[in-house]
């Protein structure tokens, strides 16, 4: 059987969003993301850095995560073609769905519903990590990223890293968004 290296990433975001989740639940990742060549990641996720109400399913660069300094940790994992091709149908499947942030928030208060017609990055991982056969504590729409690597903690553990800040990052996910194609991205998200 031929084996493929899959890489699930653990990010420090500085992002608001970010220092307030780590307020609140006292843990320091924020954001969980899946890559079959360590640098492109599948994830649900904002689509540009600067604006947060445009969100779902994204392919992220590592370059992404290095708007400034930023602590990462990586677990590596084998993954057969089988294992492979079923998570590509699950993303095939979700990459049209819009992000879950009422998932997410519910997810944190331990008060959350399955939405198979929305995500989280934390959901989407926890879907993937199904497909692979690694058993969850939880429903899959129940984990925080605390949960899911509670239980990825058995699995190839590679370590933290620190991320520096890049120069050459993507213009169009950089790129500053003016504040009413924010608020048009809000009332899109709230409409949904």
């Amino acid at each position: 059987m031929i084996m493929n290296k899959m890489t699930i990433l653990l990010e420090r975001s500085n992002t608001l969003l970010g220092k307030f989740s780590r307020l609140f639940n006292k843990y320091p990742y924020t954001h969980i993301a899946i890559s079959f060549d360590d640098y492109n990641f599948h994830a649900f996720s904002r689509r540009h850095l600067h604006n947060p109400f445009d969100s779902g399913y994204t392919l992220e660069k590592l370059n992404y995560y290095a708007y400034e300094d930023v602590l990462v940790k990586k677990y590596y994992l084998d993954i057969s073609d089988k294992q492979k091709e079923d998570i590509l149908k699950l993303i095939d499947e979700v990459k049209d769905c819009p992000f879950d942030i009422s998932g997410m928030i519910n997810t944190n208060i331990n008060n959350s519903k399955e939405n198979k017609k929305a995500y989280n990055c934390m959901s989407f991982v926890a879907r993937v990590l199904e497909i692979l056969d690694i058993k969850l504590d939880k429903k899959y729409y129940d984990n925080t990223i605390e949960d899911l690597e509670n239980v990825l903690i058995k699995y190839g553990y590679v370590g933290e890293e620190l991320l520096i800040k890049k120069m050459d990052i993507d213009e169009e996910y950089m790129k500053k968004i003016p504040i009413k194609d924010v608020l048009i991205s809000l009332i899109k998200y709230l409409r949904r």
